[in-house]
């Protein structure tokens, strides 16, 4: 693309050519939308030629699935970008299930030229200030002079900036950024790694076999990703050293505060106090100290009296149900800052996740600005085209897959035509505080875990296809909504496959022949069965319609407000606000 004029307007302006600002450009491009993207180097995705440091990414890479369909092969392809050719994916360019960053970002370059995204690159942004002409308008100044007056704005930048947290001596470590990663620079060394992240870890792994000894140390404990479900938490594919810890190879993980680092007689001298032993203090000395403390977002092109409000001790900012600023309307965010949505609950810190969001976002924005209204598909509104519906998408839709009780889609019947319209992937939230929830009947549909103690992977089932709702696993769950409060729900249990659809699997030939439930006398059925119970919770409400609840001004139903704060698993970061 030419250099951009001196001062123009358009429609919408994106800041950021990483695959969060690929993917929003992707669908402004289909849409034929006046659009730019802004990229401060000279091509898209640079990020991923230095991070992780050590060029292996976390999402997995799945070549082989079993399915034909490309929405199904998208749950385990978490690295290819939302896009209408199905044989334009990731997957084509590796084969490892853990593939190379520096292969993603030959993938993102080929993406963005492959669509011909509007991109304009070595363009810095220097400013972000309201418009003095344009009531809600933005003025994006560039270090070349230009400007771009603009409606919306949509910050797509990532968290570049390392996370340096306020310790005295804080300076005397070597940053994550920057330090070597070359084992023979560490032989024989005494290291300590502050941080207990997935870069930590990455970084203790790779020094294993070089150093004397090696300390990660946070005041917190480790929380792993299988059981929290947050893939920010520790991966297991990073946790090799913990082998190291527990069978004693002279490595250890502390849980402690670190309160001073000093520089003595060639060392540094570590003054720390163990969160979990009443307070004891202690001094260790290292030869080598490194700082994994992670990142945070860059709010610093946005000028005085246009700073956007922030959440997460200043690291991420705070955004509503719309994923706009709480402060800033016409700014909206998009990529891994997005993740103050679902804090350290489901998957918008990473692109297998935040993807879909901007499918969400989109809609949205085409909505809000375009006047144009959100895409749906109708049907008719009986219980088994209905079932039919719901079965095959949540047997196939990577985003609710992906977004577990984060994103959802939205049925909303009218009783009057009978007729339904059925809506993709949209952040629960937002359903509730939009127009979504002025229906009458209307029902939204995520995937979701259970609820869990203990060990997880000793927990205790009840093959009862009438007790799904206390299944832990990954499944289905459908709840029936009336103008904003809850009716009734009802959960599909859970499956090997994660499909339910009936007579169809992954594959050629099925894996599950057989699956006995209680109640059931035939046991290749087991389909079947979910699709009854199913089709019998919609004949219910259908038959019923929402008269009885239009006349029923006492009805005590949970409002959606009460639903999606308690019942539905804190999703939500407290900093996160509703519209």
């Amino acid at each position: 693309m030419d250099m951009i004029e001196k001062d123009r307007e358009v429609d919408y302006v994106i800041i950021g050519a990483g695959p969060a600002g690929l993917q929003l450009g992707y669908f402004m491009e289909r849409a034929g939308n006046d659009y730019v993207v802004l990229e401060s180097r000279d091509r898209p995705g640079t990020a991923f030629e230095l991070y992780p440091r050590h060029d292996k990414l976390l999402s997995i890479n799945k070549v082989h699935t079993g399915y034909t369909e490309r929405e199904a092969q998208l749950r385990y392809d978490w690295n290819s970008l939302l896009c209408d050719d199905d044989e334009f994916a990731f997957t084509k360019y590796s084969k490892e299930y853990f593939p190379s960053a520096k292969r993603y970002a030959q993938y993102l370059c080929d993406f963005a030229e492959k669509f011909d995204l509007n991109i304009q690159y070595n363009t810095s942004v220097q400013s972000v200030h309201p418009d003095p002409v344009s009531k809600g308008a933005y003025v994006v100044r560039d270090a070349n002079g230009n400007q771009l007056r603009t409606r919306c704005l949509i910050v797509a930048t990532g968290i570049p900036k390392p996370y340096i947290p306020e310790i005295p001596g804080i300076e005397l470590s070597e940053n994550y950024e920057t330090m070597s990663i070359d084992p023979d620079d560490f032989a024989g060394q005494r290291v300590l790694i502050l941080g207990k992240g997935n870069s930590a870890f990455e970084t203790a792994n790779h020094l294993i076999a070089a150093t004397r000894v090696t300390h990660l140390c946070s005041p917190n404990s480790i929380k792993m990703a299988w059981q929290t479900h947050f893939f920010g938490h520790l991966r297991a594919v990073n946790n090799d050293f913990l082998d190291t810890y527990i069978l004693k190879g002279q490595n250890s993980v502390l849980d402690a505060n670190v309160n001073k680092i000093e520089k003595v007689d060639g060392e540094y001298r570590v003054s720390i106090t163990f969160t979990h032993a009443e307070g004891q203090s202690g001094v260790l000395a290292y030869d080598r100290v490194l700082c994994c403390t992670g990142f945070s977002w860059d709010a610093s092109f946005f000028g005085d009296g246009c700073q956007p409000a922030l959440a997460c001790e200043d690291r991420l900012p705070a955004m509503t149900s719309a994923w706009e600023s709480t402060n800033l309307p016409g700014v909206f965010y998009a990529g891994t800052i997005t993740q103050i949505r679902d804090l350290k609950k489901t998957m918008s810190s990473v692109l297998h996740g935040f993807r879909f969001n901007i499918k969400s976002l989109f809609n949205l924005l085409t909505e809000r600005y375009q006047e144009k209204p959100w895409v749906h598909q109708t049907l008719e509104a009986d219980a088994e085209t209905i079932a039919e519906k719901i079965t095959d998408r949540v047997s196939s839709a990577a985003g609710l897959m992906h977004q577990p009780g984060f994103l959802g889609d939205c049925l909303v019947v009218d009783e009057k035509t009978g007729k339904a319209k059925y809506y993709e992937t949209i952040a629960v939230d937002y359903i509730i505080d939009c127009s979504f929830s002025d229906n009458d009947h209307y029902y939204i549909i995520t995937m979701e875990y259970g609820d869990f103690d203990g060990n997880l992977f000793s927990l205790e089932r009840e093959p009862h296809p009438d007790k799904a709702y206390d299944d832990a696993y990954l499944h289905p769950r459908i709840r029936r909504m009336f103008r904003g409060q809850f009716v009734d729900e009802h959960h599909i249990s859970e499956s090997l496959e994660n499909d339910w659809r009936v007579g169809k699997h992954p594959g050629e030939r099925p894996l599950i022949r057989e699956l006995d439930f209680v109640g059931q006398d035939d046991p290749t059925k087991y389909q079947h069965t979910h699709r009854n119970q199913f089709v019998k919770f919609l004949q219910q409400h259908l038959s019923a319609g929402s008269t009885r609840l239009i006349n029923d001004p006492e009805r005590s139903g949970d409002s959606a407000e009460k639903w999606i704060r308690g019942n539905y698993a804190s999703h939500l970061c407290p900093t996160s606000k509703h519209v």
